[in-house]
């Protein structure tokens, strides 16, 4: 059985502002937790059903917390009832510690996802996974991007979160500049008038922006752009989902 004061400070951990608070965010899942427990992230404790700590996937978690010292607790029924943040928990659960991260964290020798304005918590989740599936280590998120330890985006990266350089920045025109400036990279936008994506040079370092669906990116944003290429499409839809858009131009650039 949790003490009052942890399941208390679960709950806060569910909204942004305690998040920020208290620098911390929490994973739900054997993947997200286990993914969390072999990253270079810190682990704060991990949360345990009491109902599934016999079963053997939760016990090989339960003896890797051990062994790198991670608190393990045991949750009751009434418990799982008040820290679940979806209908069904999924048995486990950590708290892990939000890294400080900079600029000067990106790996300078890889690709860089630049994100203005992404809002919704499945794009972003599904970016951050399909950017750690094709090996594209560096994402950046700029104002106005939904929350990088929103649980919902946590959740649809499937433990993605845990190997990506995720940095978030105040001022992404001047973090563009730097970048272009003092690391060499080429900054490239999706638009309908740009070039064939398929004639885009595979030799250069590469920072692709991306912007909201309903708005593209940003004027501000549009002015440190090097180069603009389009997806060329066949059918009648109107566009692509950002997160799919994304998805192509990493298959072609990896």
């Amino acid at each position: 059985m949790l003490e009052t004061s942890v399941l208390k400070h679960i709950a806060k951990l569910q909204q942004k502002k305690y998040r920020k608070e208290f620098g911390e965010f929490f994973v739900e899942g054997i993947k997200g937790v286990s993914e969390a427990l072999d990253s270079e992230f810190e682990v704060i404790a991990v949360i345990v059903d009491s109902n599934v700590r016999e079963e053997e996937k939760i016990q090989k978690i339960i003896r890797t917390a051990e062994e790198i010292e991670v608190e393990v607790m045991f949750a009751s029924a009434k418990d799982v009832e008040a820290i679940k943040s979806t209908e069904t928990f999924p048995g486990i659960m950590a708290i892990v510690e939000i890294p400080e991260m900079s600029l000067d964290d990106l790996d300078t020798e890889s690709h860089i996802i630049a994100l203005d304005g992404i809002t919704d918590p499945g794009n972003l989740g599904t970016i951050i996974r399909t950017a750690d599936w094709f090996g594209i280590t560096n994402i950046l998120l700029g104002p106005g991007c939904v929350e990088l330890y929103n649980e919902k985006v946590v959740r649809s990266t499937m433990g993605s979160v845990f190997h990506e350089n995720v940095v978030f920045t105040h001022d992404l025109e001047k973090s563009l500049e730097e970048l272009r400036e003092e690391s060499g990279y080429t900054i490239a936008s999706l638009e309908l008038q740009g070039d064939p994506l398929g004639k885009m040079e595979k030799k250069k370092k590469y920072v692709f922006v991306f912007g909201s669906e309903s708005h593209g990116v940003s004027e501000d944003i549009q002015k440190q752009v090097d180069a603009r290429y389009t997806i060329p499409g066949k059918g009648q839809a109107e566009s692509l989902n950002v997160a799919i858009a994304a998805g192509i131009v990493m298959k072609e650039i990896s």
